[in-house]
């Protein structure tokens, strides 16, 4: 059976970080520091470095889900105005982390991905694709 190191390490700095984030303010930031620095390190030494930036998605990830917060990305074919966002603000609760990415291949519409599991697709390059 093969392991999946680069969850392996996700999974491992979430962890920590998880552990470590209700230390005292200062205390906080120096561990972050630190952590983050120990980490690269045991990278490095593994030779994973390459795969660092997925590790730190797949761990940025699984924290958000520890905290019972969310990642939310909003795809539209546009930049959404201020109404298009105050509309949009009763759906993003405290502490969720929300991205907005402009996808001109959606035409118009939007397509809204929670935790990059669940997607509510609204655009009109997804309806064109249900009809044919």
């Amino acid at each position: 059976m093969k392991i999946n190191k680069t969850k392996l390490y996700a999974k491992a700095l979430a962890e920590v970080i998880y552990k470590n984030e209700n230390q005292p303010s200062p205390k906080a930031t120096a561990w972050q520091g630190k952590i983050v620095d120990n980490f690269l390190k045991l990278l490095v030494k593994n030779n994973q470095e390459k795969k660092a930036k997925e590790i730190l998605g797949l761990a940025e990830d699984l924290l958000l889900i520890k905290q019972g917060k969310r990642k939310i990305i909003f795809n539209t074919a546009r930049k959404m105005s201020a109404d298009q966002k105050k509309l949009l603000h009763d759906f993003i609760k405290s502490g969720d982390v929300v991205k907005e990415k402009i996808d001109p291949e959606l035409i118009a519409g939007i397509k809204i991905i929670i935790n990059d599991s669940k997607q509510f697709d609204a655009s009109l390059a997804g309806k064109l694709q249900n009809i044919f």
